[in-house]
C-alpha cells in the first residue's frame, strides 16, 4: 500500500491550513447519502474506498474535493452493481442542470444582490429551491458540476426508493447533532469517575452508551488517555477516519494532505503548528485511525480543578484536545 497516491503518511506536503471550513448543505447531503447506501447494504465501505482512493488517478485524487469524491464513488458503484443505469444518471443530471439554470435566472432577475436563499424544503423531495446556493456580487453563481451531481443522484435514489427525503433529512440532522460537546461529556466523566474511566479504556462504545450516546452502529472506537509522560495524537493517513459519534464531522485540516502526511513523521512539528509545546521528556505517540478502528483521546485533566463538577470540567475540553493536537484548557 505504501507509495500509492492516497497513502499520504510520511510525505512532505507543506504547512497545515488550519482554517475552519464549514460543510455546505450539498456536502452534508452527499455524506448522508453514502451513509444511507452503505448502511442499507447497497454497497460496502471497502468498495467506496476502492473507488474514491484507488480507482482515481493521482491528479483526480488531488483535484476532486473530499465530499465530491464520495459522489463519484456512489455514482460508479451503484451503476456497477446495477442499482441504477448510466442513462438514468444522465437524465437526472440533465434535469438537475435545468433546475439550476432556472433557479439562477430567477435569482439574477431579483433586484437585490446578494440574495440569500433559504435552505428549507421548498421543492421536490429534499427541495430544489433549498439547494445550497452561494451567491456573488453579481447575483447567483452557477452551481458546480458536483453540486449538480449531488442533486441528480439524490433525486434519482429517492425516486428509486433507496431512501426517502425524510431518511436523508434525519441522517443530516443526526450528523449535525454530533458535536465535540458529546466527547467533552465523555472526557469529564472519565476525569471524575474511575470506574467509568476504566470502562472507557476497555470499551468506549459501552462507556458512551452509559452516557446516553448512541454508538451502536459506529465503527469500533478506542479511547486512549494522555498522561504527563505520554501524549497521543490521532491521524488518518489514508483518508479521514474519525470518531464522528463523539466529535461530529472532522475539521477540514484533519482531512488535509498536509496533516495526514506530516503527522506520522513530524508529530512535534505538527503540534507546534497548533500551538502545543511538549517537554522533551514527553513521549509522543501517533495513532493512525482506520476504516475498522477509530481513536479518541482523553486529554490530561488540567491542574487546579479538584472538586469541579463534570459539567464545569466539560467546558475545558476542546475538540483539538480530543484529537491530540492540543490540550484541555487551563482553568
Amino acid at each position: 500500500m505504501r507509495g500509492h497516491h492516497h497513502d499520504l503518511g510520511g510525505r512532505d506536503e507543506g504547512p497545515i491550513d488550519r482554517r475552519e471550513h464549514p460543510v455546505s448543505l450539498y456536502q452534508q447531503r452527499a455524506d448522508a447519502m453514502v451513509m444511507l447506501l452503505v448502511g442499507r447494504g447497497f454497497y460496502t465501505l471497502d468498495e467506496a474506498r476502492r473507488v474514491a482512493e484507488w480507482d482515481l488517478s493521482e491528479a483526480e485524487y488531488r483535484e476532486i474535493p473530499y465530499y465530491d469524491r464520495w459522489l463519484v464513488q456512489a455514482r460508479r458503484i451503484m451503476t456497477e452493481r446495477g442499482h441504477i443505469t448510466s442513462a438514468e444518471v444522465a437524465a437526472a443530471v440533465r434535469a438537475a442542470r435545468t433546475h439550476a439554470a432556472a433557479d439562477r435566472a430567477a435569482a439574477l432577475a431579483l433586484p437585490v444582490a446578494p440574495i440569500h436563499v433559504d435552505h428549507g424544503d421548498h421543492g421536490d423531495h429534499y427541495g430544489h429551491g433549498g439547494r445550497d446556493h452561494a451567491l456573488d456580487d453579481d447575483g447567483a453563481r452557477p452551481l458546480t458540476e458536483y453540486e449538480i451531481l449531488e442533486e441528480a443522484l439524490r433525486e434519482l435514489f429517492i425516486a428509486k426508493g433507496f431512501f426517502t427525503a425524510a431518511d436523508l433529512q434525519a441522517t443530516v440532522a443526526d450528523t449535525e447533532s454530533r458535536t465535540p460537546a458529546l466527547g467533552a461529556r465523555f472526557v469529564a466523566r472519565a476525569w471524575t469517575d474511575p470506574r467509568f474511566f476504566a470502562l472507557a479504556l476497555d470499551d468506549a462504545r459501552a462507556a458512551a452508551a452509559a452516557l446516553g450516546i448512541d454508538m451502536a452502529k459506529a465503527v469500533p472506537t478506542r479511547a486512549i488517555a494522555n498522561t504527563p509522560g505520554r501524549h497521543h495524537i490521532v491521524v488518518c493517513s489514508l483518508c479521514s477516519c474519525y470518531p464522528r459519534p463523539l466529535l461530529g464531522p472532522p475539521p477540514a485540516w484533519y482531512k488535509s494532505r498536509a496533516y495526514r502526511a506530516r503527522t506520522v513523521i513530524d508529530p512535534r512539528g505538527v503540534l507546534r503548528e497548533f500551538g502545543t509545546e511538549l517537554p522533551a521528556t514527553t513521549e509522543v505517540r501517533v495513532v493512525d485511525s482506520t476504516a475498522d478502528l477509530r481513536y479518541f483521546v482523553i486529554p490530561e485533566r488540567p491542574a487546579g480543578t479538584a472538586g469541579w463538577t463534570p459539567e464545569r470540567l466539560a467546558e475545558l475540553v476542546t475538540r483539538d484536545s480530543m484529537i491530540g493536537v492540543g490540550r484541555a484548557r487551563d482553568p
